[in-house]
């Protein structure tokens, strides 16, 4: 086991957006030391991006469903209150239990949660540790179970830093014009002091540790930056029209100043580790800076989360690493695993991360071990009949309900603890969605939905959350319930409405609802970006780019829109442009892997072959599981570089990553493909559908659809519960059909005529159209060509088998068909069933 020691550094909300300018400036020089001698890059967050859940993901390498950290705070033991989130609710080991384990010795300090402070082989110093009462002349005790081992509690409590003790002098740095202020009407120079006393208190205790014990591990966390965001970011530059410009004047630098004292503290730590130690400086989240900082922060709990960014910060340095580089894909899930390797100890299979191995000089050597749970020895955990006394946690408490975190209940406990378990429960729900469990984030959804029908937030997600899954009844039904039970601006309910419309493939009036949305409010987030989307469908690609250019123009980072733009360009024929706009995607976001599959279809037109295969196996490096990507590169090994024999190991991966069989019956509208269901499913095969488009007097047996083929282009997530089935595709849509199945077809064919006649009538049925005059001779010619591109598409699918039918031959003789169909399924099918299902009166529309 490598005994190379670690600092693990935490800076809540720190974004490379505010501290790039400050290194550049060269204000943060410890900072700018790390990154030289290290690596640097973005660290993707989890949603949503709560504190407490973001560093015990981090802590554990798992999702919050796995660990069990939920929000700020937890109903009491007894369930009769409400205290801030325990170490006691956490479900699985943090990395110092595993380190623990392996006779390692750790020091964690301010870790958000660790109250009570675990009994571990080393110190900790819980998050309850710092937080100081108002008046220093009054008592000022260590809360109970802060401090870890408990001989120690009186030379950590002396190491605290009370807001009073600082001068003008210490807060001078982050309001050069403090002279200027009456603090007996403004509080703010108070609450800086108080932000800074508890970083102080914390940097003393980790400081001390550092100088005074030896160690093999140390983490420690400063919810500084993040918390002087939310007091103060309204105020960092440029100056925003609704901020009062005195306001402005005086707290312009407090952002500022707060990373120079980061980068202070940082330095410090970096001198005390020495070179011998692998540091990692990280994030959770990021805080926004500048034009998508919100003007107002919702009225809701977990409300000022508003402010954060999506991506945090990472630097490493140690031995192994690279030097001046930057990292690309990190998640926060990431950080330890990474550390288990920097110790030789084994990845776990149920940890959601992996190990940043593009952060080292050589490709590690990862061993994996099943879970770190089944593993028994002592881990420094609490015993399972441990209880926590109550304890006054107050300070901490008012805090969360200052910075917006929490609801303020009064002295109703009844009522804060089903808020809290209210909460939490979103929380939950959320970090569901995230980790794609539609299943278990809906269910919860639905249950917060129908007890409290009166919150909104609760609806609005469960409609996105249906429309995620593609489920699009129950979300029309939530979104007419939003309607009818909610007092919406007109802008926000057009909004809703065009998002559903967009869903529904009904893109001319989403985009209605859009410009309705921009005539009504202006300027919105992300509008411009739902406009082009729909331009996009649309084939408006002119309008289209104007709209994405917008969408840039407000806001230069939004990666889905420089995305649109790529489309745009691409779907124009514009590959170099398409290329440049990509590659501005993967700049801010890398782990993008459609983005790199886009970038591979560029450079392919471009007929940049090798380069090509690069992007394709970055895909496949992120989503091994993507066939497409190897069908790529198998067809330029194959039929552009002549080197077949490159292929082969593509093919065999190719097969590797089938995951099962679909059966498909396809075909173009009214060509038969609702009698083929109705013989299959008379033969013996299982149908998939929803049955939600009843039978009627055009199809008098039933359609046997599923709603969720109409959205295939974008949402596949469906056809998973689709396997050994029988799904219905129609023609157009068979090339996005996922590639990690094996696809058996039944193509149904009819004369073009007999099909555009069966659909004419059925429309005049329907009375959508009056009469059967004219024969609509540019839809048989679009038909046409969606005919050749379905039979190129199976022809070129290595994982795609099908058969031709013909509609006509199977009315005149269906036991000589259904045989043939049998024969296709190698003889599972009752051929006699089959043969009696079609009846020769509904052939209805014949040439001649």
């Amino acid at each position: 086991m490598k005994k190379n020691k670690t600092l693990l550094i935490g800076w809540d909300g720190a974004d490379w957006k505010f501290l790039m300018p400050l290194i550049d400036q060269g204000l943060m020089p410890n900072l700018e030391k790390l990154i030289d001698g290290g690596v640097m890059g973005r660290l993707t967050t989890l949603d949503p991006p709560l504190s407490p859940t973001l560093w015990t993901s981090i802590a554990t390498g798992k999702r919050p469903y796995k660990h069990g950290i939920h929000g700020f705070t937890e109903p009491t033991e007894d369930g009769k209150g409400v205290r801030p989130v325990y170490i006691t609710s956490r479900k699985c080991k943090a990395i110092w239990n595993i380190l623990n384990q392996h006779h390692l010795k750790s020091h964690v300090v301010g870790w958000w949660p660790s109250h009570p402070a675990e009994p571990i082989n080393g110190t900790i110093i819980s998050n309850l540790y710092h937080r100081s009462n108002d008046d220093i002349n009054e008592d000022w005790h260590l809360v109970k179970g802060a401090v870890h081992p408990k001989e120690k509690e009186e030379v950590f409590k002396a190491l605290r830093v009370h807001k009073q003790e600082l001068t003008g002098n210490h807060i001078d740095p982050f309001v050069p014009r403090l002279a200027e202020i009456d603090q007996t009407q403004d509080k703010r120079p108070g609450v800086l002091a108080e932000l800074v006393s508890e970083c102080a208190s914390i940097h003393s205790a980790a400081t001390y540790i550092m100088d005074n014990e030896d160690w093999d591990f140390m983490a420690v966390y400063y919810d500084g930056i993040d918390h002087f965001g939310h007091g103060f970011m309204k105020y960092h530059p440029p100056h925003r029209p609704h901020i009062p410009l005195k306001d402005y004047e005086l707290y312009k630098d407090v952002i500022n100043g707060a990373c120079r004292y980061h980068d202070m503290m940082l330095g410090t730590l970096m001198d005390l580790a020495g070179e011998d130690t692998n540091i990692i400086l990280i994030s959770d989240h990021g805080f926004h800076p500048n034009a998508n900082r919100p003007t107002a922060i919702p009225k809701e709990p977990m409300g000022p989360a508003a402010e954060h960014s999506p991506y945090g910060i990472i630097v490493m340095k140690g031995e192994g690493i690279k030097k001046d580089e930057h990292i690309f894909g990190a998640s926060l899930l990431d950080i330890t695993p990474t550390i288990l390797n920097l110790y030789d100890l084994p990845v776990a299979e149920d940890m959601d991360g992996k190990v940043l191995v593009q952060a080292f000089e050589e490709a590690p050597d990862i061993k994996t071990i099943k879970s770190w749970e089944n593993i028994k020895g002592e881990d420094g955990r609490h015993p399972e009949d441990f209880k926590v006394e109550q304890e006054d946690a107050e300070e901490e408490m008012k805090q969360l309900i200052d910075l917006g975190y929490i609801q303020d209940y009064g002295d109703d406990a009844e009522k804060a603890v089903k808020g809290t378990i209210r909460e939490n429960e979103y929380i939950l729900a959320q970090a569901y969605l995230d980790g794609q469990q539609w299943e278990e984030g809906i269910g919860l959804l639905e249950k917060l939905h129908k007890g409290n029908p009166e919150i909104y937030r609760f609806a609005a997600r469960l409609l996105y959350a249906y429309l995620s899954v593609n489920k699009m009844k129950e979300a029309r039904k939530t979104a007419d319930t939003i309607k009818e039970h909610f007092p919406m601006a007109g802008a926000q309910m057009d909004l809703q409405e065009g998002i559903l419309l967009m869903h529904e493939g009904k893109p001319k009036a989403a985009l209605e609802c859009f410009e309705k949305v921009e005539s009504q409010v202006g300027k919105v987030k992300k509008l411009h970006l739902r406009m082009g989307h729909a331009l996009l469908n649309m084939a408006e690609y002119d309008k289209a780019e104007r709209a994405a250019r917008k969408e840039l123009a407000l806001d230069p980072e939004e990666v889905s829109a420089h995305m649109l733009l790529g489309q745009i360009q691409f779907k124009r024929g514009e590959y170099e442009g398409a290329l440049s706009s990509l590659m501005d995607v993967v700049g801010l976001m890398y782990y993008f892997p459609a983005a790199h599959f886009h970038i591979g279809e560029c450079l392919l037109e471009l007929k940049q072959y090798e380069a090509a295969i690069k992007a394709y196996e970055i895909v496949l490096k992120m989503v091994p599981e993507m066939n497409q990507a190897r069908q790529r590169i198998i067809h330029i090994y194959t039929n552009l570089l002549h080197q077949p024999g490159k292929a082969a190991k593509y093919r065999t991966d190719f097969q590797d990553n089938i995951i099962g069989t679909i059966n498909i019956v396809s075909g173009l509208p009214r060509s038969g493909t609702s009698l083929m269901m109705q013989m299959l499913e008379a033969g013996g095969l299982e149908i998939f559908t929803d049955k939600n488009r009843e039978a009627d007097e055009n199809n008098p047996k039933g359609y046997y659809e599923h709603e969720g083929v109409k959205s295939l282009k974008k949402n596949k997530q469906f056809l998973a519960d689709a396997k050994g089935k029988t799904v219905k595709v129609i023609a157009h849509l068979l090339e996005h059909l996922p590639s990690v199945f094996r696809y058996r077809i039944v193509f149904m064919e009819r004369d073009m005529m007999e099909i555009v006649q069966s659909q004419q009538r059925m429309l005049v049925r329907d009375e959508k159209r009056v009469s059967m005059e004219t024969v609509p001779l540019k839809l048989m010619d679009k038909y046409k060509a969606s005919l050749d591109k379905a039979y190129r598409w199976m022809e070129n699918q290595p994982n795609v088998e099908f058969i031709k039918v013909s509609y006509k031959e199977v009315m005149e003789s269906p036991f000589m068909q259904a045989m043939l169909v049998n024969d296709f399924f190698d003889g599972a099918l009752t051929v006699e069933k089959m043969a009696r299902i079609p009846d020769p009166t509904l052939y209805r529309e014949q040439v001649g």
